[in-house]
């Protein structure tokens, strides 16, 4: 949604006249919660709800999630589909009159497919010949130095480009829920380069990187870089300092445990500004923080120290953020 045009009032207006009383509002952070119209009304068959107001919606973000029968019957999601199925055809022109299109609608339009470099070998899928290239030993060189493991490297994909556009290139895919490819990282490993990172034409804020690999039921990591999330088990990069839409729509929605925010030591405004973003409803004690050493990201980290000592830090540093 754009937060400059929509008339949130407005959408809660029309969410109000279709579901009725809600049971809890918090007008700051735009979240609203009603009795669920599935678990509450249909499986139960009381025409006034339960009167527990599990189903929460965040009319600003333009989702919603049903706490009781999410996974069962499927009730979270965008808001459009929300009102599509339980409201009237009146009330479905007049939300879409405030906002346009369904985010999910504007993501499949400006989706644009991504394929890897031609050039592009998996570590894993190496030949022998391969294996005594110049190239080969140069890129796996600067692997084993960031302590990046042979398994990391098969759980990832990651692999190089020896020759062509990404010559001199580490390759980091990312894949989607479906496994289909949608963008890789492209870091060089020469130690001078004009540009370190050359990456693909696709929009960031689409994409949820490497999305197959997370498990919503364990805590979630974000993380700055694609090398942070490499070293570190479900996690999820930013690419950035900024948490788009498209991801805050899925922790929202799919999240069962602690999000845990660990942005470089220079990110700590940046941190904030991701858990205002995040926390309210059932998300609100959810939210912790992990405070990296000086000088230490968390693949730094896990380079100086070793992969068991940064999970040590992980379990042992994260921590509730006030302001």
């Amino acid at each position: 949604m754009n937060t400059q045009e929509v008339d949130y009032s407005a959408v809660f207006d029309i969410l109000e006249d279709i579901f009725g009383d809600y049971k809890n509002h918090n007008d700051y952070r735009y979240q609203v919660s009603f009795d669920c119209p599935v678990c509450s009304h249909e499986i139960k068959g009381l025409d006034k709800g339960d009167g527990k107001g599990n189903l929460e919606i965040n009319y600003k973000y333009g989702v919603y999630k049903c706490w009781v029968c999410a996974e069962t019957h499927n009730t979270h999601g965008s808001i459009y589909k929300l009102i599509k199925k339980f409201g009237n055809p009146k009330q479905l022109k007049k939300y879409l009159l405030l906002k346009p299109e369904d985010d999910e609608e504007i993501a499949a339009r400006t989706y644009k497919p991504v394929k890897l470099p031609k050039e592009f070998v998996p570590f894993k899928d190496a030949s022998m010949g391969l294996k005594m290239t110049p190239q080969y030993k140069q890129a796996h060189n600067y692997i084993k130095k960031r302590n990046i493991t042979d398994l990391m490297l098969q759980i990832y994909n990651i692999g190089f480009c020896y020759s062509g556009p990404y010559e001199s290139r580490i390759i980091i895919p990312s894949y989607d829920e479906n496994r289909r490819l949608t963008y890789f990282i492209a870091r060089s490993y020469l130690q001078k380069t004009k540009r370190k990172y050359m990456n693909p034409e696709a929009q960031k804020e689409t994409i949820i990187f490497n999305e197959h690999l997370i498990n919503w039921d364990k805590p979630v990591f974000l993380v700055e870089g694609a090398f942070d999330h490499i070293v570190l088990p479900n996690s999820i990069p930013l690419l950035g300092k900024k948490m788009y839409d498209k991801l805050f729509n899925e922790i929202y929605v799919k999240s069962k445990n602690f999000i845990i925010i660990v942005l470089d030591p220079d990110a700590v405004e940046d941190a904030k500004k991701i858990r205002n973003k995040l926390e309210g409803g059932r998300l609100m004690n959810k939210i912790l923080l992990n405070y990296m050493p000086k000088d230490h990201d968390v693949s730094s980290f896990n380079q100086t120290y070793g992969n068991e000592n940064l999970k040590k830090w992980l379990i042992t540093k994260s921590v509730k953020l006030t302001d």
